[in-house]
């Protein structure tokens, strides 16, 4: 079972993803504290006290976390920072390759990954050796079944401050008016999962409009794949099928293939798909909301081996399995996914860490313009949900957009051609703050 939960938070997202921080007597959060950073402030060495300040000088709470070229972070204590994870697939070990990168900017001593294996209980051990040999900055990843005791640990440790990856931080609470899986208990980056699951369907209802416009909606074959246990992925399902209502009138063709008993993996895809599938042979066409990047995979190869690729679209959220398909020139119903590449998902995480280590914000500061309605943390806490751009890669847009990450980051990562790109071609923030936050401040870019 600690296995099973480990793979839930490991794939969980796409680049889903969490700030769980240092608390005191005022928050659990990572920033150690509810009160403002003073308005100045910073060593006199530096001709800018904050990264991405105001231009009056002052910090912005909302791009606090963001690296800036233009700021001299050695003039700051040199943190020990590490990334602990319950496994080592390769979602975390691509995580980890873009602290490694960011620590250096942000003059970090980065101290590695490390995996615990599946195993809670190396973990918790790592976790400890890690404080002990002076860690300050974590990015920490555990199984669910021991977010309570991880915080625990660390806040033992008010000098260390950190922040989680792969899900939301919540406290497992019930009850009229709180959020699926319980209360935040700090700040957190990511993406909604619900509106994965509306995207991901709104990009298959445009393939079939654009390649079978003639083709009635009753003669569509669609297939969310889920993990049933895992809330967060299972919002994806419920976006999914709320849009194919809408579109559609009916979910009498709409089937969920459960991957919780033959394993959130390819094979797993491919052994709950295939039965569906095959069933159900009146069906020449499929949509499919892949979840993750295996579980699109497994099920673009059921249709492979039905004969229903040219007529079949899969699409996931994620998209690192997607580039590995494209580079090796595997093309098949796979077609589509939506991505934040590691750079962009890793900055701001391992930036709001040192911003919380400078003092210049906490996990009820960070980012005021990313406060959810309803869904802030209990106890008064204002924790923000920060949300990361998304990229549609396509066969023929994928290295444009990997080699534009590699500028913005001054990066190797990818290694694709960067010739006539422009570094304004993409953005590494939103456009705007969605419908349902009530947040304050500048807007990056603005």
């Amino acid at each position: 079972m600690k296995k099973v939960l480990a793979i839930i938070l490991a794939l969980v997202m796409i680049f889903a993803i969490v700030a769980c921080g240092n608390g005191d007597s005022n928050t659990s959060g990572g920033g150690g504290g509810s009160s403002e950073p003073p308005a100045g402030g910073g060593a006199s060495s530096s001709s800018k006290a904050f990264p991405n300040c105001n231009p009056d000088g002052t910090v912005n709470l909302n791009t606090i976390a963001h690296y800036d070229p233009d700021y001299d972070y050695t003039q700051n204590e040199r943190y020990k920072v590490c990334y602990i994870a319950q496994d080592g697939g390769p979602l975390y070990a691509d995580s980890a390759k873009a602290y490694e990168h960011w620590a250096p900017l942000m003059n970090m001593e980065w101290m590695g990954f490390i995996s615990a294996n599946g195993d809670t209980d190396l973990f918790l051990q790592q976790l400890q050796n890690q404080i002990d040999q002076g860690v300050k900055a974590f990015i920490v990843d555990p199984d669910a079944t021991i977010m309570q005791t991880v915080q625990g640990v660390l806040n033992r440790h008010p000098d260390v401050r950190w922040m989680t990856q792969m899900a939301p931080p919540r406290d497992g609470a019930e009850g009229p008016g709180i959020p699926l899986g319980g209360n935040l208990v700090t700040s957190y980056v990511g993406h909604d999962h619900y509106d994965a699951g509306v995207h991901q369907t709104e990009r298959l209802i445009e393939w079939k409009n654009d390649n079978f416009p003639n083709v009635p909606w009753n003669e569509i074959g669609f297939l969310a794949m889920s993990f049933s246990v895992s809330p967060p992925l299972m919002l994806r399902v419920f976006g999914a099928e709320d849009v194919w209502m809408k579109e559609t009138g009916s979910t009498a063709n709409f089937f969920v293939a459960d991957t919780v008993s033959t394993g959130l993996n390819m094979q797993g895809a491919m052994d709950a798909a295939a039965p569906i599938i095959s069933t159900n042979g009146q069906y020449k066409h499929w949509l499919v909301m892949g979840l993750i990047d295996d579980l699109a995979q497994g099920a673009a190869t059921i249709l492979e081996q039905q004969g229903l690729t040219d007529t079949s679209c899969v699409v996931t959220f994620g998209g690192s399995g997607f580039i590995s398909q494209m580079d090796g020139g595997q093309h098949d119903a796979f077609r589509y996914a939506l991505f934040t590449a590691q750079y962009l998902y890793g900055e701001p995480i391992i930036g709001a860490v040192y911003a919380y280590l400078n003092g210049w914000a906490t996990s009820n500061s960070i980012w005021p313009l990313w406060v959810r309605d309803g869904d802030h943390g209990a106890d008064g806490n204002t924790f923000s949900q920060y949300r990361l751009p998304v990229v549609w890669l396509d066969k023929d847009n994928y290295q444009h957009y990997l080699a534009w990450c590699d500028m913005y980051a001054n990066g190797t990562r990818y290694g694709y051609s960067q010739a006539g790109i422009a570094r304004d071609a993409y953005a590494p923030f939103l456009d705007e703050v969605p419908p349902g936050f009530s947040g304050t401040g500048q807007f990056p870019g603005k």
